[in-house]
């Protein structure tokens, strides 16, 4: 026997899906509260997938920013975003049970005398190349570190300034952290020098790194000239660096939210 509510139901719950999909994505951001971090601009699109001209987090700008809507998230209650911009690719995720957020292969990358110019501190030297960041894991919980993951690549480190013009290759950090603390190790990958070592930053900004160098000796005398300067010899060719100190406190407090 038919049963009228089996269809009144099934039109209810299609004209729900048609409405989400077609949902302005503007009526959505107005009933959220986005942390002062968070600047948009020039939105436009659905809940689903759309645009936005301007977007700024912790005052770095993305550029060319779309969005999509990962609807395979919704089987572990989860609302799952694609995010891909100019600079690189963000994966988040929403756990609609605990309030947990979550970015999974997640990158970013940016020139480093851009991403300089963010921090108030005057360097001697201008570095040159680009830094990526690269996010294996990351949960926050009430805006609050729980853990993270990841890598941080160095591409064509060295100096750009007047008659000095170094390049000594790619480096790489890996690190992994939580509220509390994070730990880094250093390697080296296609690059001049011959780098291993680790460090630590904990929540109050304290820091300390322990690097060792490796060098040929054929390198660059202004490579060797920088390596001695803030190195002591360990050996023919080699050199240790060990650092410690505080952090300013606007960097920490963007390494621990």
């Amino acid at each position: 026997m038919f049963k009228p509510w089996k269809l009144v139901l099934f039109f209810l719950l299609c004209l729900v899906l048609a409405l989400l999909l077609n949902l302005p994505i503007q009526q959505v951001l107005a009933q959220l509260k986005l942390p002062a971090t968070v600047q948009l601009g020039g939105v436009d699109g659905t809940l689903f997938k759309g645009r936005v001209a301007a977007l700024t987090l912790n005052q770095f700008p993305l550029r060319g920013v779309r969005y999509r809507f990962m609807p395979s998230c919704l089987t572990v209650l989860k609302f799952c975003y694609l995010i891909d911009y100019d600079q690189g690719r963000i994966q988040l995720a929403y756990d609609v049970v605990n309030g947990d957020s979550e970015l999974g292969s997640s990158r970013v990358e940016y020139p480093v005398m851009e991403l300089l110019n963010h921090f108030p501190a005057t360097l001697p030297i201008k570095p040159s190349g680009s830094l990526g960041l690269e996010i294996d894991d990351m949960s926050m919980l009430q805006n609050r570190l729980v853990t993270v993951k990841g890598r941080l690549l160095w591409r064509g480190l060295g100096v750009n300034q007047d008659d000095i013009q170094i390049n000594i290759g790619d480096y790489q950090v890996e690190f992994s952290g939580d509220a509390t603390h994070y730990e880094f190790d250093f390697s080296d990958l296609d690059a001049d020098l011959d780098v291993r070592g680790d460090g630590r930053i904990t929540a109050d900004g304290q820091y300390q790194v322990d690097l060792r160098v490796s060098a040929e000796s054929s390198i660059d005398s202004q490579v060797r000239s920088v390596l001695e300067l803030v190195g002591k010899r360990s050996g023919v060719n080699n050199y240790r660096i060990e650092q410690q100190g505080r952090l300013p406190p606007q960097i920490a407090r963007q390494l621990f939210p």
